[in-house]
């Protein structure tokens, strides 16, 4: 039987990434965007390197969306093994906003897709991820999350006071313990990782590290055949909370 990975915002970046790595390994991967369009042309691109891969429209901020998205993958697949929520925003970088001078509006924009939308996604698909031999959860966080990392005058990040993004991941974070605790009876891990810095839509060029790199961890965990669940990890280890 054949291993099913979703991906949310599947179709660029590390979520394309970790499709294509997940995809090399003959896992089947669910490519989940909100533009039908980009998806069906990332399944496209994955399907010429010999990949199974199949679009699913989803828009993880309209939790009709999410709803519609789980009930097809329900009736074309039955279940899924992997759930990866990638999707998420960070507008800061760009704006180069100060904590004091945020908006409500982008720190509430913000928490809709990084933690309400991250957990629509996972309250509606545990039915499908129940039906799994070995389910498993991996929110995609940041140590910029790290409340111990962001507080440490020391730590290279410090710096990067992104008021809202670094309080989302936090906030998604602190789902990964509750829900690895409540999942633990249904046997399905949870946990948060956290890429580094790519070079990405998001993370911009000048970024440190590829693409591939920061996939690398994600799809560890995703294959790995006893993974661990409630923890904050990196290629390198546990991450501090």
């Amino acid at each position: 039987m054949s291993t099913l990975a979703f991906i949310t915002g599947a179709n660029k970046g590390i979520g394309f990434e970790v499709a294509r790595q997940l995809g090399a390994t003959g896992i089947i991967v669910l490519i989940g965007a909100r533009d039908k369009g980009r998806a069906d042309a990332a399944v496209a691109a994955l399907k010429k390197e010999g990949i199974s891969a199949h679009a699913v429209e989803i828009d993880v901020n309209n939790e009709a969306s999410i709803i519609a998205a789980a009930k097809k993958i329900g009736e074309d697949h039955g279940r899924i093994d992997i759930l990866v929520n990638n999707a998420g925003i960070m507008t800061e970088m760009a704006a180069g906003t100060r904590p004091k001078d945020l908006s409500l509006e982008t720190l509430k924009q913000t928490f809709d897709t990084n933690v309400f939308g991250a957990f629509a996604v996972i309250k509606h698909f545990v039915p499908l991820l129940k039906k799994s031999r070995a389910p498993r959860i991996i929110n995609v966080s940041s140590t910029l999350g790290s409340l111990t990392a962001m507080s440490d005058r020391a730590h290279p990040m410090h710096g990067v006071n992104f008021a809202a993004y670094n309080s989302s991941k936090t906030a998604l974070n602190a789902l990964t313990v509750a829900l690895a605790k409540d999942l633990a009876a249904d046997r399905i891990s949870v946990n948060s990782v956290c890429p580094g810095w790519v070079k990405t839509d998001m993370g911009g060029e000048g970024a440190p590290r590829e693409v591939a790199q920061g996939a690398g961890i994600i799809v560890t965990l995703a294959t790995s055949g006893n993974p661990p669940t409630g923890t904050f990890i990196d290629e390198n280890g546990s991450v501090p909370w």
